[in-house]
This record gives structure tokens, sequence and C-alpha cells, in this order.
């Protein structure tokens, strides 16, 4: 699977979930909360230009819009039915624009603050795409994101690690991942969240509803006597852990 289908394929999932998905997204809905106490710290001045990347039903954009009501804010996301969504949650004070972030062409100008919660993981390249984001930093901007990191659903690689099976889940970034170098300085701080499921299928029935479930790129699904086999091992309740990392990035 090349990088275009993937992303035709996200496109598609995000898409046919945007009427779920408010219902489903816990996890999300909390770090949304907890990253715009963080930009809330920040001294953006009246007037401010704000670029919200993967804006998806506006759990972010509804704090950006309240925390910064004289700024100028575009919200963004790859699927249009998740701008639409956002466009009822939000209302119509923003500019909205349907853009692949990880490639924000056709954007104009400079913007004080990049945010972004819980997107970059479906970015195919995650460091050249945050390099050319930071190119749309004014000076003194900020990019700050959140993103899964590499704990993340780690009882479930273990759950598929028993069985002989490979789990498709992308391997998510740890702090490494994310080296300073000329021009491009990182601050990152990391969280744990445990989430209780119901069941392994309880789980994978809220992947599958967020539109969360697109695999690694040339993953070979399991069948369904492996699916099986998977989620009778995950009867009853299921502790999934979801690594959130805080990334503040300065030019």
């Amino acid at each position: 699977m090349n990088e275009s289908l993937k992303k035709q394929r996200i496109i598609k999932a995000f898409s046919s979930r945007a009427d779920n998905y408010d219902s489903v997204a816990t996890v999300q809905r909390i770090v949304a909360s907890k990253l715009a106490k963080r930009i809330k710290k920040l001294s953006l001045q009246m007037n401010s230009r704000i670029l919200e990347i993967g804006c998806g039903t506006g759990f972010l954009s509804t704090h950006l819009i309240k925390d910064f009501s004289d700024s100028k804010i575009m919200l963004t996301d790859i699927s249009s039915s998740m701008l639409d969504k956002c466009r009822i949650n939000v209302g119509d004070v923003p500019q909205y624009r349907l853009l692949d972030g990880e490639y924000p062409e056709g954007i104009n100008g400079s913007f004080d603050l990049i945010a972004s919660n819980l997107t970059f993981q479906w970015f195919c390249d995650l460091q050249k795409g945050i390099e050319r984001l930071c190119k749309f930093l004014a000076p003194n901007g900020s990019l700050i994101f959140t993103t899964l990191g590499q704990k993340t659903f780690k009882e479930w690689r273990l759950a598929h690690h028993v069985l002989g099976l490979i789990c498709g889940t992308p391997q998510y970034p740890s702090i490494d991942n994310f080296p300073n170098k000329e021009g491009l300085f990182y601050h990152i701080d990391e969280e744990l969240i445990y989430q209780r499921y119901n069941s392994g299928y309880d789980f994978a029935r809220t992947l599958k509803l967020l539109g969360a479930k697109e695999p690694v790129i040339n993953h070979k699904l399991l069948s369904p006597s492996s699916i099986r086999r998977l989620l009778n091992s995950l009867q009853g309740e299921f502790i999934v852990t979801y690594h959130i990392l805080y990334c503040e990035v300065k030019i």
C-alpha cells in the first residue's frame, strides 16, 4: 500500500464515522482539554493567527475559540465530513479549510500558533510533516500538538504476540524520535492514560467507530479465525494504555 492509498483509506474511514465520533472519542476529548490548558498559558497577542490541523469534530477547536476569541482561527481537516461536523459543533466564526496537514498546500501567510490534537500519528513521515508546518510559523510562533506514543495499545500488541499473531497497529514514536536540530527545538512531556473497556471486542469496536483501525502499510489482515481467537482471549474487562506525547516546537 503506497502513501496515497493509505491517505485515501484514512479519509474514507474518518468520513464514515463523523456522525458517531463524539460518542466514543473519550480519550480524544480528555487530551484535547489538557492540551487546551497548556495552550492557554501562551502569551498570544490580540489578533493572533491560529491554525488547527486535524480539527475533527471540534474538541480542541471549541477551547481555542473560547480562549482566544480575539484571534483569527483557521480549522482544517483531511475529511470534509469531519469539517462539516465541526462546523455544526463550533459555529461559523472560524475559517474552515479542507487540508492534509502533512502537506499543508495552499495555506497563505504565517501563524502565531499551529495546534493539533491526536492527528500527527496519522502522518506517513512525522518529522518531515512537522518541518513543513514549521515553515508557516510567524517569528516567536509555536507548533503545539499531541500524538500517540510508543507504549500506546501495548496490551493489544501483547495479546497478539501471545497467540503468535502479527499486530497491524502502527509503531508510534518515542521522545527520542524528536531530535532537536538546527532551527527546530522540541519540548516534550508525556503521560499514560489507562482506558477501561468491557472486553477486547469492546476496544476493537471503539477503534472501528472512531475510524481509527487503519493498519500499518503492507500489513496482512488477520483471518476471521485468528480474530476470533484474539477476541476470545480478551474476554472480561480490558484496560488499554494510551501513551500521550505533549509536544511544543519552536524555530
